[in-house]
């Protein structure tokens, strides 16, 4: 089989690879009908963040399954579902508590896309292993294009429960995202209208963005007005990678409101602790539990709710390691369906 290999910064090969074959009774083989890059995949690309060279890159897809193990019950060859980034088994502790992002039947961050804790390989590759079949996968509802559906395994259920975490406790008020990624920002945008936000706002430097979430009936200003925005949203999205505007954000969270910042920030960074204090505010980041959420999600994709092709491109799979080094926010790679339906 071929996949699509990260050899370094602005390189990308298909490369030639075994077939991976089931190798236990949990286990399944799909192959991605539509993957696309989470925002972590641009920096990877692009050198920002380094794991290495020469590694099987992608972890967004939805998926068709090929084979199953002998002990899967609620998965079956054909079936179209979402993929996962992080390996979970559906069981343990940590997953039965709705943490399968830090499921103890693996190390931690073992997940497809980047030698983190071990390979598992890249989602943009003709077949896949999947350790856990019924715990992993979820089944793509009918009439659901898994091309609106790729960004599910990562960034679009991301964004869903950073809005989720504020507006569940806070319902019908005020949202605001603080973004500079390509997707995530855009995407908190779509959730938060279709979870009932009282009034949206973007703070973004990106004109088109800005575009897209004007289009929706948010506000949008591309720098954050101290003057205009502190202390005024009790739900603030952190969608930067830049500490300075996550400092930012927090000066926007109202007294008692929640911030979820659902951006890598790699290394450590100082945060404003006095002005959270006086705000008497909560702060939520970390790796998203993306498994327990995608039903919601997904519901909200049969509904209409929301639109990830507003935001994604589609494209040829052969084409992928010229697209992904091109400009789009969010190229979508398509790949024929291996049985006929």
């Amino acid at each position: 089989m071929e996949s699509l290999h990260f050899i370094g910064k602005n390189t990308l090969r298909w490369t030639e690879q075994p077939d991976p074959t089931v190798d236990g009774p949990a286990e399944a083989i799909v192959h991605p009908l539509a993957s696309t890059t989470c925002d972590l995949d641009r920096a990877i690309v692009g050198g920002v963040v380094d794991f290495g060279t020469d590694y099987p890159i992608g972890h967004e897809c939805v998926a068709e399954v090929i084979s199953v193990g002998s002990g899967v019950r609620t998965i079956a060859p054909g079936d179209v579902c979402v993929v996962p980034w992080h390996i979970n088994c559906g069981t343990c502790g940590n997953c039965r508590l709705g943490l399968s992002a830090a499921c103890t039947a693996y190390p931690g961050l073992s997940g497809y896309g980047a030698p983190i804790a071990g390979t598992f390989g890249g989602l943009f590759s003709e077949l896949v292993r999947v350790p856990f079949a019924d715990g992993m996968l979820t089944k793509l509802p009918p009439g659901v294009d898994p091309v609106r559906a790729a960004s599910c395994g990562d960034n679009l259920t991301d964004a869903y429960v950073a809005v989720w975490r504020g507006l569940s406790t806070r319902p019908g008020t005020s949202v605001l995202v603080v973004n500079s990624l390509s997707s995530l920002g855009s995407f908190a945008v779509q959730h938060a209208i279709a979870l009932g936000a009282g009034s949206v706002t973007l703070v973004d430097a990106d004109e088109q963005r800005r575009e897209h979430a004007r289009s929706l009936g948010a506000q949008v200003f591309p720098t954050i007005d101290a003057a205009r925005h502190h202390s005024r949203f009790p739900v603030v999205i952190g969608a930067s990678p830049h500490p300075k505007l996550l400092a930012e954000a927090i000066r926007c969270v109202a007294p008692g409101g929640h911030l979820s910042n659902v951006a890598m920030i790699f290394g450590n960074a100082s945060l404003p602790l006095w002005d959270m204090y006086q705000r008497d505010m909560t702060l939520s980041t970390g790796f998203v539990s993306v498994t327990p959420h995608l039903e919601a999600v997904l519901g909200l994709l049969e509904g209409d709710r929301i639109h990830p092709e507003q935001v994604s491109t589609t494209h040829a799979w052969a084409d992928a390691p010229e697209v992904l080094l091109g400009p789009h926010a969010k190229p979508v790679l398509v790949a024929p369906r291996a049985t006929a339906v």
